[in-house]
């Protein structure tokens, strides 16, 4: 996504009433109808689910949010609201569906995030969200269980993709084995810029098949998935282990172990590296709606510093720390074994 999509999405998802009124757009049908506009006020409501005060409403919203405008009895999408519909509307609706149900939650629970995160996690629907006990299995219903949580970090990923990947330091890399590395996006993004590296993505049955399903046939000799537990099942051969946006699902102490056996499953010269965002406390500014996104996650991001005590400790050499500030800070940290 270009960055004046991007800019303009991220104002609509901050907001409450455009927030509101963009996914009513979406559900209803009134974005669609307006993509193809002008349209005539009279036409919009048959071709909508909404009655006609409804609508009025709704295309109030939208005009004081800048996504439609008005030219006398008809109506059209701005340019900026325009390109966003043409762009892919489809991962727009699921990043404002999760931002809508992060929000409610953070201010529902937020006390309980704050006190008792175990709790928060009991209560809060984002979590419900993330069924990672039906991707365990590989019926048609574990994989629509599936599909709309692992799209949605899909969907982050592609973003995040082209500003982390050149920090992932695989210099030297022949086979790198991706743990939890949902449907492959970041891994792909990573073999096209490193010419000469093959990619393994270990993560749950159902999530490794949509990943399968969605690999390119030209990257299909140097992406393979492996579906299990990663706590469990044997890792393939491999002189790196990369953990991306994985380790703050666990524990410090189940992060620690499974860091550990990274360490002793790289060779000498071998690495293991982190990516992940820091800590919510060291952000500068944070506001808007789009930040409850990652507040869900709050007490979970942990200092840089934790992981690279962790690598040191096991024995290996710690590379200089690379950072980027994306939605919040991101650390990359990697460490190789001598």
């Amino acid at each position: 996504m270009n960055l004046q999509n991007l800019t303009f999405e991220t104002q609509l998802l901050d907001d409450v009433p455009s927030l509101m009124a963009l996914r009513a757009g979406l559900n209803t049908g009134v974005l669609r109808v307006l993509l193809n506009g002008p349209v005539a006020r009279a036409d919009i409501g048959p071709q909508t689910a909404l009655p006609s005060d409804g609508l009025d409403t709704l295309l109030g919203l939208f005009r004081q949010c800048g996504m439609a405008g008005q030219e006398g009895d008809y109506w059209h999408l701005t340019p900026a609201m325009h390109a966003l519909m043409v762009a892919d509307p489809i991962a727009l609706k699921r990043r404002a569906d999760f931002v809508a149900l992060a929000a409610c939650d953070v201010l529902m629970h937020g006390d309980s995030l704050l006190s008792d995160p175990q709790a928060f996690q009991r209560a809060a629907a984002t979590f419900r969200f993330f069924r990672y006990d039906r991707a365990l299995g590989m019926g048609a219903a574990h994989l629509e269980d599936t599909a709309p949580w692992a799209d949605y970090v899909s969907d982050l990923t592609a973003r995040e993709g082209p500003d982390l990947g050149p920090l992932i330091p695989l210099e030297g890399v022949d086979h790198l084995l991706e743990v939890g590395g949902n449907t492959g996006v970041f891994a792909r993004g990573l073999l096209e810029l490193n010419a000469g590296l093959r990619a393994t993505v270990l993560d749950l049955p159902a999530v490794c098949h949509l990943g399968a399903r969605r690999r390119p046939e030209a990257l299909a000799d140097r992406l393979a998935f492996l579906a299990g537990d990663a706590r469990e099942i044997a890792w393939p051969a491999g002189d790196a282990v990369l953990f991306k946006s994985v380790l703050h699902d666990w524990t410090e102490e189940a992060a620690e172990l499974m860091l550990n056996k990274a360490v002793q499953h790289v060779p000498v010269g071998g690495r293991v590296i982190i990516c992940e965002r820091g800590p919510i406390a060291a952000e500068p500014v944070m506001h808007g709606a789009t930040v409850a996104a990652n507040l869900v996650f709050a007490q979970y991001y942990r200092h840089p510093e934790f992981y690279e005590a962790v690598l040191e400790a096991a024995g290996l050499r710690v590379l200089p720390r690379r950072s980027v500030t994306l939605d919040m800070a991101f650390h990359v940290v990697a460490g190789e074994r001598v």
